[in-house]
This record gives C-alpha cells, structure tokens and sequence, in this order.
C-alpha cells in the first residue's frame, strides 16, 4: 500500500471521528436540557428555603428585618429569578418566625399575603419589624459613643461606622443641626415640658429652624405666666410666719481679748477687765444666793442679765409676711388612694415624700380602735418638726383586691396618708396613678351583713311599701286543677318546707276554694327545695293585665342622674 492510499485512509478516520464527537456534544447538550426542565419551581423553591436563616425580630440586639433582608436580598433577585413574584412572596414568608408571621398576617388584614407584590411585602416588614429608635435618638446617641474598657478597638470602629450610617449625615441640615444642639442642651429639671414638646416639634416637621424653636419656646413660657394668672382668681389669703435672726451681736465681741482694755468695770465683781473673763461667773453670792457675782453686786447683776434676756428676746424677733394660695387648685391636685383597713373602707392621700403610712386617731377610732404597739420610729413633718406618734399596729389591708398584712402608724394629728412602705409593699410604683387613684370598690359580703343586720337576718323578709291588687275579668270562671304527682322521695321535703312556709305566714291552710292551681318542686343548687305555683293553668288567663308600661333602663339612670 502506498504513501497516498494511507493518506485518505488517515483522513476518512479522522472525520468519523469529528462526526462521533458532534454527535455526543449533542447527545449530552440534550440530556442537560432535559434535566433542566425537567425541575420544578417548588424544587428550586425549597433549595432557597434551606440557605436562608429563620428571621426574628428583636430591636433591641438589633435585628430588625431591613439588616435581615440586606443579607439574602441578591439571593432573592438573581437566585430566585427564575421564579415568580407570588413564588418569592411564599418563600419570604415561609422564612419569617412564629410570631412575627402572625404579626404581619393580623396586619395586613382582610387582605392576605398573596395580595401583595414582594417590593410591597418588603416595604410592609420593614416598617413592621423596624427599629423603635427615631432619628433625634440615634443621632444624639451616636454623638455619646464612648469606647468601653474591655472593648477592642476594631468592634469600637465597627460601632462608630454603625452609629454615623445610621446618623445619616447626608440628610443633616445647618438648620437641624442646630435645633438639635439646642435640645441636647436644655438639661434642667424646669425645661422637661419645653424639652418634650421641642422634640414631638422637629420629629413632625423636619423642616423647623431654630427660630421657630425660639418662638415655641417662648409661647410655652406665655402660657405658663396665662394659666398661673387664671389660677389666682380664686385664692386665700394666709400668714406664714417666719424667724427671721437679726444681726445682733455683742459690740465686744468683735474685739480681741487683749486689744483694748475696758472702759467700766466689772458688773459682777467690780475688777478691771471684761464681765466675760470675770471669775467670779461661778461664784455664789452670800447675800442674794445666786450664782455669778461678788457679794455687794446684786444690782448691777441684775441689770446685766435684765439687758442680756433683752438682747436674746431681739436676737430672735419674728415678722409676718403675706402670701396668696390658691386652696381650691391644691385640693385639686391630691390624690387619694382607695382602700380597706380590717374590712373598713378609707381613702388615703397618696405621699410619695412620706416613709410610712399614717392615720389620725380619730380614724383608728373608725377602724375599731385595735391594739397599739410602741412605735418603732420617730417621726418628723416636712419643716422639720417633730410628728407625735402614738403607736402602731398591724392590719389587714386591701388594694385593688390584693390584700396583706401591714403596720400602720396612728398619729395625734388628723392624717390620712398613704406612704412609700405600701406602695412597695403592693408593688404600685409601676402603676398609673389614675388607675390607683381612681379605682372603684364594692362593699363585701360581711361587710353588708354587718352594716344592714336586719336586711340579712334569718327569716323571710316583708315588704311595707305598697299592697298589690288582682282584679279578675268580668264573668270568668273559677278554675280548678288538681294536684301534681310528686316523687316518693320529695314527700318529706315537701311537707317540711310547706310546715316552713305556714309557719312565717307566706301560706295560708283553707278547707273549700273555687280557685286551686297546681304546685312546681324545683331542688337548688344547695341541696334544698324551692315551691312555686303554676298560675299558667287559669289564674293568669282571668286577670286583668297590668296596663302601666314598664320604665326603660335609660330612663331609670336618666332619673338617677337627675337626683344626683
């Protein structure tokens, strides 16, 4: 075989071998094609679902759904894009928690999750699962970043970059800025009530300038100075006495001991030198039998603890001033807090200044006067003076129906207040004081048997207010019933209870009747029994009806409310 019959051999091998490579190049384009679309959406839906992490709100680590969304947001538009927008809006909600799913759900309701596009659902979550900071807040509170002892200074970086984005210093006005210093300085007590209104101002109008601040703030002030003017119409006019000490001093005192010698003698003993340094201040006199002078210096004694009382009666004068109070608005303003002392209903004024709760002895009187124990205190009034105790006792209290067992102080003056020891000990700190203030309490079972012995007593009760009149239709017919079969079993009960009956006079015994109507045995919960007639079989039919309407429950409080 020659070189050329090699050569085309050579060659026909060669393109059956590029023709079996095409084919299996197509072979397996085709067999990929076909395992591409043979996968569903909810295959590649649940393949997304199990890379993206469960989402739970929590705003004060800081996990709220925009930093949760930030992480996954390229894999719902380009992972996910083969999917459909109902399909993205399933598999956002799938990955949200418990409770932040029933959140959005009671949300957005009537509408339902599939109402809305995923941009919409994003934009729903984010404000529903957002941060609670406002902006004021975290500006000011990235301006306090402080570095912490044990913190390194890449997480203190990391929490500086955090807290300037979040500042959003692109959005800062010149005029924000310096309402924003403005506020951060009002730090005193007196300019709470500015300093709020000033913040509820710039977060509903961004657009405010430090002049309107300015004018806000004087308008406030306005209106304090208006309300203080109106208040005062109606005040009273008291005395305060005030102690004032004059600049009395000794005209000697100011002199040293040395300086200058005195120009009279002693008063107490006649000697050359200050009444002061005499030693004679603890001697006793033989003539007079006082102590502090030399004999034959009665007098002169006299004179000088008559013009020292003078000095001491001056030094300590006292002058009135008058001041205005406003009675009526200071009554206002008192809170008082219901309650019940051993079964007793009072109302204390509630004093969170005063350390123990105290009650005068006329309303230990009211209590039932219990048993005093010495008291364990010493107490004082807000001046300072000393507040007479009596004693003290332990008692049952109750507030807002939580009762315990607390001790009670009994003054000689006429108190009535409720201190800082039963509000810790009723936990009333973190409660309202309207709701303390305001509640509303009902007489107890006992505590209604004891005031109205008579309504509550044995026996059946009888009424003396009005006489009640049948009057029968004309040409009636009297109607007769016989008597119902009773069980064997209730025949006992049922005589005692009608014996019962007879004998407090609510039944009579007769002999003949034209009229009879059959009984109605009803057992009570109690285990007793309770006889009723049944005036349905002809009674009722043969009467008149009662023709006066009855009045409606609104005019029965319209009324009330009229008499009140």
């Amino acid at each position: 075989m020659d070189s050329s019959s090699m050569m085309q051999i050579l060659k026909l091998m060669q393109q059956q071998m590029a023709q079996q490579q095409n084919i299996l190049a197509q072979l397996m384009q085709q067999q990929g094609s076909g395992q591409s679309s043979s996968t569903t959406p909810e295959q590649i839906l649940d393949s997304l679902c199990s890379h993206i992490k469960e989402f739970k709100y929590d705003a004060e680590a800081g996990t709220t759904f925009a930093a949760w969304y930030n992480r996954y947001e390229d894999l719902f538009e380009r992972d996910a894009a083969r999917l459909s927008d109902e399909a993205k809006v399933r598999l956002l909600m799938r990955k949200l928690g418990t409770l932040e799913h029933d959140r959005y759900v009671n949300f957005i309701l009537p509408k339902f999750s599939r109402d809305f596009s995923l941009p919409e659902t994003v934009a729903k979550l984010t404000d529903l699962f957002g941060t609670k900071e406002s902006l004021l807040h975290r500006r000011f509170k990235c301006l306090n970043t402080v570095k912490g002892k044990t913190e390194d200074y890449l997480a203190y970086a990391c929490r500086v970059n955090r807290g300037v984005v979040n500042f959003e210093l692109g959005k800062l006005t010149e005029e924000q800025l310096k309402c924003l210093v403005f506020v951060c300085g009002l730090k005193d007590d007196k300019d709470v009530e500015i300093r709020q209104r000033l913040l509820v101002r710039i977060e509903e109008r961004p657009e405010t300038t430090l002049e309107h601040i300015t004018t806000e703030c004087q308008r406030i002030i306005n209106l304090r100075h208006d309300s203080a003017m109106i208040e005062r119409e109606n005040t009273e006019q008291v005395y305060a006495v005030k102690h004032k000490e004059t600049q009395f001093q000794h005209y000697r005192s100011n002199l040293p001991y040395d300086s200058k010698p005195p120009s009279r003698s002693c008063w107490l003993c006649g000697g050359l030198h200050w009444s002061r340094d005499c030693t004679y201040r603890t001697h006793k006199c033989t003539d007079c039998g006082r102590i502090g002078h030399k004999e034959g210096f009665c007098k002169t004694y006299n004179n000088y603890r008559r013009n020292y009382n003078q000095a001491n009666f001056n030094r300590q004068q006292a002058n009135t001033r008058t001041v205005s109070v406003n009675v009526h608005s200071v009554q206002e303003r008192r809170k008082y807090v219901p309650l019940s002392i051993n079964g007793i209903h009072l109302r204390l004024q509630l004093d969170t200044a005063s350390d123990i709760s105290v009650i005068g002895k006329n309303t230990w009187k009211l209590i039932g006067a219990p048993p005093l124990s010495p008291p364990t205190v010493d107490a004082k009034t807000a001046s300072g003076a000393v507040l007479h105790i009596i004693g003290e006792f332990s008692a049952n209290i109750t507030i807002k129906e939580e009762q315990r067992v607390e001790t009670v102080y009994v003054s000689q003056a006429d108190l009535k207040l409720l201190g800082t020891d039963l509000i810790e000990a009723f936990s009333l700190w973190s409660v309202p004081v309207d709701q303390i203030c305001n509640a509303i309490q009902s007489s107890t079972n006992k505590e209604l048997r004891l005031r109205y012995p008579k309504l509550f007593g044995e026996g059946m009760g009888l009424c003396t207010k009005g006489n009640v009149t049948l009057q029968l239709k004309e040409k009636c017919r009297p109607v007769f019933c016989p008597k119902r079969p009773v069980a064997y079993a209730m025949l006992d009960a049922v005589d005692k209870e009608l014996d019962r009956l007879e004998k407090l006079g609510v039944i009579t015994p007769v002999d003949f009747s034209d009229w009879a109507a059959p009984i109605v045995v009803v057992r009570k919960a109690n285990g007793q029994i309770r006889i009723c007639g049944d005036y349905s079989t002809g009674l009722n039919g043969a009467l008149h009806p009662q023709e006066y309407p009855l009045p409606l429950p609104a005019d029965i409080f319209a009324r009330l409310g009229r008499n009140c």
